[in-house]
């Protein structure tokens, strides 16, 4: 194989490994990420200082220390992950000084859930930690989406075919991707059956993704979660497939063309009302 062959491959693995990366986030070890309830959630585990065994009280305190400093190592790594593969996507040269420097300066408003649980057999304490996704300064989107904050907008697409509307406007859209083991990411792109993207964090502000993300992830068109992001009345239309190792739903050109057709007039894409049904 010649030397420019490897590197192609070399490098496609490495854009691979970066995109199962942050689509399994949450199997990092102790890491949990619930995209319906928007958090992280991350388990830290310490050992007290041996210098205090003979002192319980200042044992435990320093076990429970320990583990809350793991718990922190494991969101600023959790962090980091989403922000090299938005990196990747966008070929951005990214300063991973300036994102573990943001990260930490985050993790600070994580909270603390329960009270540490200590394991008498092994001198471990247990933590868990939680932090919101979203929500605007302090949130792990705010880092997340730190390499394309000053980014130019990019408009949306011109639909391929003008489709004209009927009825009242509309609020929202929801996707259809119940059944094909759809897999919630931060930075979520929608494509219609060309691999033409209609929606993406290009055409969005930065300020509206980090207060509210780019999509809620819902169980039906009608629940609470889809009716607080998409409205009542969303344009509803199933995903023919999934691409990128099933986190970017693909629609119909069709069913791409009423999207882009009734956003230019009702704007809800610039919104950010879009749920994905799993």
């Amino acid at each position: 194989m010649s030397f420019k062959r490897l590197a192609t491959c070399l490098a496609a693995a490495a854009v691979m490994l970066t995109m199962l990366a942050v689509t399994f986030a949450q199997d990092l070890d102790g890491v949990e990420v619930d995209f319906m309830a928007g958090v992280v959630r991350v388990t830290g585990q310490g050992v007290g200082k041996g210098a205090y065994k003979d002192n319980p009280g200042k044992f435990r305190l320093t076990a429970s220390k320990a583990a809350r400093m793991d718990a922190q190592a494991k969101l600023v790594e959790y962090i980091g992950v989403q922000v090299e593969t938005n990196a990747s996507m966008t070929d951005y040269e990214i300063d991973t000084y300036q994102v573990k420097t943001s990260a930490q300066g985050i993790i600070r408003n994580a909270k603390e859930i329960g009270s540490p649980q200590y394991d008498p057999t092994d001198d471990t304490c247990t933590v868990i930690m939680e932090m919101n996704l979203y929500g605007g300064k302090g949130s792990v989107a705010e880092v997340a989406y730190l390499p394309f904050k000053d980014e130019p907008k990019v408009a949306f697409p011109a639909p391929t075919t003008k489709v004209a509307k009927s009825g009242a406007n509309y609020t929202g859209l929801v996707i259809d991707c119940r059944g094909m083991n759809l897999n919630p990411v931060m930075s979520p792109v929608i494509k219609n059956a060309n691999g033409q993207a209609i929606y993406g964090h290009k055409n969005l502000d930065y300020d509206k993704i980090i207060v509210n993300g780019m999509a809620s992830y819902a169980g039906d068109a009608y629940d609470q979660i889809s009716r607080d992001r998409a409205g009542n009345n969303p344009i509803v239309v199933k995903a023919t497939r999934l691409d990128d190792i099933n986190a970017n739903p693909v629609v119909s050109v069709a069913d791409a063309d009423k999207i882009l057709s009734a956003n230019q007039i009702d704007k809800f894409l610039e919104n950010c009302a879009v749920v994905f049904l799993k």
